[in-house]
């Protein structure tokens, strides 16, 4: 092998290095900035899945995780874990007894970025639900329809209303940055 092949050989080997270099700097410096939030989500309809209790089942008192949220002195709002799903469950008598309010919101071995653990409630029409996943799941009309928004750019943190009863969410993205969303419509859409 002469100097010559032997140094093209090493020339070679150098500029691949080079360009596996700088091909590694460029996805890195895309990794270091984080994708810009959407300026609106839209949330689509939970339908209710096969094998998932139906809205109006009763649920003991044990399966009810978390906190209570009430509206008045006797309805109120939480969450309860049955088999594998997750539902918002209600109650008209104080907590008494509890039925589903509408489909189940989770189903934990199959939909983990899905998954919710707080409840809140405007009134006893308005219901949200987040916390653990990507989602914020709401009601606008008592538990009759369902709507998920899905956060691609990370997970809300907090959700709360105003004294208008527009719903503020809090959704923590990539880099510890939070973006702040407002829904006017009891949470179908979710504008920055």
């Amino acid at each position: 092998m002469s100097f010559v092949s032997s140094l093209r050989g090493t020339v070679v080997v150098g500029v691949a290095a080079v360009a596996l270099l700088a091909s590694g700097y460029a996805l890195a410096t895309a990794a270091a900035s984080p994708p810009k939030p959407p300026k609106t989500v839209k949330a689509t309809r939970i339908a209710r899945q096969s094998g998932t209790l139906a809205p109006g089942s009763g649920v003991g008192a044990g399966r009810i995780a978390g906190q209570r949220t009430f509206t008045t002195a006797t309805r109120g709002f939480a969450l309860a874990s049955v088999g594998q799903a997750d539902y918002a469950v209600t109650t008209t008598d104080g907590g008494k007894t509890w039925k589903t309010d509408g489909p189940a919101l989770h189903l934990a071995a199959l939909q983990a970025p899905l998954s919710v653990s707080f409840i809140g409630a405007v009134n006893r029409n308005v219901v949200f639900a987040w916390g653990g996943g990507q989602v914020i799941d709401t009601t606008n009309d008592g538990g009759k329809t369902w709507y998920r928004a899905l956060f691609t750019i990370g997970s809300p943190a907090a959700v709360v209303h105003d004294f208008t009863g527009h719903l503020l969410a809090f959704v923590r993205s990539s880099g510890s940055r939070t973006v702040e969303y407002v829904s006017k419509d009891g949470g179908r859409i979710w504008r920055r």
